[in-house]
């Protein structure tokens, strides 16, 4: 292999390597077992977020819904606002409830929409009710609960 040297010399330059490839085997299967931990905790993490955001438009939907059908109910469409569904407006925000759905619907199994309202008759310059309803929609999945609220504001009359 190398000419100036006689095979004893060579003999001991190879007891001398003789450790390193285990040394580097070693550490390739450490630094490779940390990635793929880190791989695995990225997915993980991932396919939790997924499931979130779905859930979470799940939960959105829910309370659209409830406050669409609550909406039904106050504004009739060939009849006059029904204001006796909302309490009248005592506090900071609606306390009382006035709608709980529950839906079977694909896409909406395991939720619900809770509807809060209050209300307050307007002084003059203006005229009528306004509305203050407050919706929220709720989604089960196993022992994780996912909610989302959306406020709205209606009136029977002229700001």
């Amino acid at each position: 292999m190398f000419p100036n040297r006689n095979a004893a010399q060579q003999h001991s330059f190879a007891k001398q390597q003789r450790g390193s490839a285990l040394v580097i085997a070693v550490f390739i299967i450490v630094v490779m077992s940390i990635i793929g931990i880190a791989m695995v905790r990225i997915l993980n993490d991932s396919s939790r977020a997924t499931v979130s955001d779905v859930y979470g438009a799940r939960a959105y939907a829910a309370a659209r819904s409830g406050a669409e059908a609550f909406l039904t109910e106050l504004f009739p469409l060939n009849g006059s606002t029904n204001s006796a569904l909302c309490e009248p407006r005592a506090a900071a925000l609606p306390i009382n409830t006035v709608f709980t759905g529950t839906y079977n619907q694909p896409g909406l199994v395991n939720c619900s929409a809770t509807v809060y309202c209050d209300r307050l008759e307007l002084s003059s310059p203006f005229s009528g009710t306004h509305f203050r309803i407050i919706t929220e929609g709720t989604c089960s999945a196993g022992t994780m609960n996912y909610s989302k609220q959306i406020i709205l504001e209606a009136s029977d009359g002229i700001f």
